[in-house]
C-alpha cells in the first residue's frame, strides 16, 4: 500500500477549515503518518485552486482528485483514504 496526498484547501477566515485539518492531522496519526498533507491557502495559490475548479473551501483532493468541498464527515474522508490506499 503506497502512501496518500491529500491537499486541503484553506483561506483565511475559513470556518470549516480548523475542523478539516484536525481530522486530517487525527487520520495521519491513525495511518502511521501514510498520509501525507499539503495544506494550501487559495489566496496564495489561486491557479492551484482554479486548477480543480474549486471555488470555495475547505476542500479536499486526494491523489489528485477533488473529493470534498465543505467539511466531510470524519468517516468519509477516512473511507476515501483507504480507498486510495486499496488501490495501490
Amino acid at each position: 500500500m503506497e502512501d496518500v496526498y491529500v491537499e486541503e484547501f484553506t483561506s483565511p477566515g475559513c470556518v470549516g477549515c480548523p475542523a478539516v485539518k484536525a481530522m486530517l492531522e487525527e487520520l495521519s496519526r491513525e495511518f502511521d503518518g501514510r498520509v501525507i498533507v499539503e495544506e494550501i491557502n487559495i489566496a496564495e495559490d489561486a491557479s492551484r485552486a482554479a486548477s480543480y475548479g474549486i471555488m470555495t473551501v475547505p476542500a479536499v483532493a486526494v491523489n489528485g482528485n477533488l473529493l470534498f468541498t465543505g467539511v466531510p464527515s470524519r468517516q468519509d474522508l477516512r473511507n476515501a483514504i483507504l480507498e486510495e490506499m486499496k488501490e495501490d
